[in-house]
């Protein structure tokens, strides 16, 4: 059947949390997000405030991940936080080291990244990616044990995946400006989609 309205744009983005909303969103939960198939499973440190209060990962609209992952060719277009669907359908999977909501990744303890391990490797062995990309070299350091690891394919597996290190891409990381973490993240592209 022909469609005479052609392509629909996105929804209008929900509206953002209020501060008193925000503040209420402390240590809450959120949920993974999982695509039917998962070829790169992304792997934050935890929830921001925003995605606690929202119930999306990395729920800031203006978190460099959304750019990035456009530009280094994961998604189509700028995708909002709240578009999930157009992720889980690029077998594109969202989980946290931590799934406490905090203001600021440095209110998260080592020994909670450390016991954070157990649990992804539970998901990992249950949804059998065929990456898991780490977006935080500390945290990863830390859980892993592995202090002197750096960004890019690392030389061991978490069960059957491929394990990749990236840098955070919040506006608070300053060792890396947008064209860098297009270029990492791109490598990762390059290597999860090539036979796709």
């Amino acid at each position: 059947m022909f469609d005479a309205v052609g392509p629909q744009p996105p929804a209008a983005p929900p509206a953002r949390p209020s501060r008193a909303e925000l503040l209420a969103a402390y240590d809450t939960a959120v949920p993974d997000l999982l695509a039917p198939r998962t070829t790169v499973l992304l792997c934050g440190i935890n929830p921001s405030l925003e995605s606690g209060a929202t119930g999306f990962h990395f729920g800031t609209p203006s978190n460099r991940l959304w750019p990035v992952l456009h530009l280094a060719g994961f998604t189509p277009r700028r995708l909002h936080p709240s578009e999930t669907a157009e992720l889980t359908s690029r077998g594109i999977s969202v989980t946290n080291l931590v799934n406490r909501s905090t203001a600021r990744a440095d209110e998260i303890s080592d020994d909670e990244v450390r016991a954070g391990v157990a649990r992804l490797t539970e998901l990992v062995e249950r949804i059998e990616p065929a990456w898991v990309a780490f977006l935080g070299l500390a945290a990863y350091r830390v859980g892993f044990g592995r202090r002197r690891a750096q960004v890019g394919r690392q030389p061991e597996t978490l069960g059957q995946a491929a394990v990749w290190l990236l840098p955070n891409p919040s506006g608070l990381n300053a060792h890396y400006q947008l064209p860098d973490l297009v270029r990492v993240y791109g490598e990762l592209h390059e290597a999860a989609y090539a036979d796709r």
